[in-house]
């Protein structure tokens, strides 16, 4: 099916600055000709000059955004509400789809009012996010257009309580079937989601969190003044229970002959207590992905590490810090 002049609709419970994912499909639906929509979230936090920049860069897309926090306080109120009462009842009606997707989180039920009051005129939705499967679906049938659904983790093997993890895993068992295709971030996501599905059958394909080329630049031979070698990490937060703190014990026997720098929003309380007086860390704030990309090359090995909790997510998954790293042609320890 071409994509000229076709309207696709995704719903994301995040924004774009915040889900690289998201973004890299809206630019590729520009690119095939497309008119795209989004409907996301104002979050209030590190990456709100960032989604300007996306918006000012996408004009062409129509953006609508929702509120997260008490600013608007009825949705807020009933959101919450909705969160909390269809956990409790999920243990009466377990096989209830729309008790599952409001359980998942208080955004689900935003999203589907959304869907609701806007009369949007699309070909085809895609959702980005559990929050967002259920009311695609609903918004798909009622309409009756096809929609898509795109599993970036694995959720049920994520750490959240076990009436989350039950609940997602019953939409996606319910509703991966009924997609036009879904779509999967690694190999053993795919694998591990199709577990659920009992023998049913549905259209699949896996599409790595790879990053478009022209972001990198090509590893060129410089002139190491400090004569170190230099390690670089980078995430959303530079906080606790990522890997950090359980690494730089070690790194700080190499610290005559190795610098780090992180690349994030950092915590005040792990500043303070793991980085500042660690001469050797070098922090930078967090920056839109392609400038991240471009950064990358300056660095010689990526640190792709976790805290080794049980989750089964991180275990299968192939992350953006991966692909990223690989793709500038660093060194990875993983």
């Amino acid at each position: 099916m071409s994509l000229l002049d076709k309207h696709v609709l995704l719903l994301t419970s995040t924004n774009l600055a915040c889900n690289p994912r998201c973004l890299k499909e809206v630019k590729l639906l520009r690119s095939q000709g497309a008119k795209v929509s989004v409907l996301v979230f104002h979050l209030h936090n590190w990456s709100d000059e960032i989604e300007k920049k996306l918006n000012s860069e996408l004009s062409d897309v129509c953006f609508n955004y929702l509120e997260t926090t008490k600013k608007e306080l009825q949705p807020w109120l009933l959101s919450s509400a909705f969160e909390k009462i269809s956990r409790l009842l999920l243990v009466l009606f377990p096989s209830s789809l729309f008790l599952s997707a409001m359980a998942v989180s208080k955004r689900s039920w935003l999203i589907l009012q959304w869907t609701k009051k806007n009369k949007i005129a699309a070909d085809f939705i895609i959702a980005h996010n559990p929050s967002a499967f259920y009311p695609a679906y609903q918004l798909a049938r009622k309409n009756n257009i096809p929609f898509a659904l795109d599993i970036e983790d694995y959720h049920p093997g994520e750490q959240s309580p076990l009436v989350i993890k039950k609940a997602v895993s019953f939409l996606m068992k319910e509703l991966m079937p009924e997609t036009a295709y879904t779509s999967f971030a690694s190999p053993m996501i795919k694998l591990y989601s199709e577990k659920l599905l009992t023998g049913k059958s549905y259209f699949s394909i896996v599409i790595n969190n790879v990053f478009s080329k022209e972001e990198f630049i090509p590893p060129v031979t410089y002139t190491n003044e400090t004569g170190k070698i230099k390690l670089v990490w980078f995430s959303q937060y530079i906080d606790y229970n990522r890997g950090l703190e359980k690494v730089l014990p070690v790194l700080d026997m190499f610290s005559d002959s190795a610098s780090l720098t992180l690349i994030g929003n950092t915590r005040n309380n792990f500043f303070l207590k793991e980085l500042k007086e660690r001469k050797y860390i070098h922090c930078i704030a967090s920056m839109p992905q392609p400038e991240l990309n471009r950064e990358l090359s300056k660095y010689d090995i990526g640190l792709a590490i976790e805290d080794g909790t049980a989750d089964l997510n991180r275990d299968i998954c192939l992350t953006n810090k991966i692909w990223a790293y690989f793709q500038a042609g660093l060194f990875i320890i993983a």
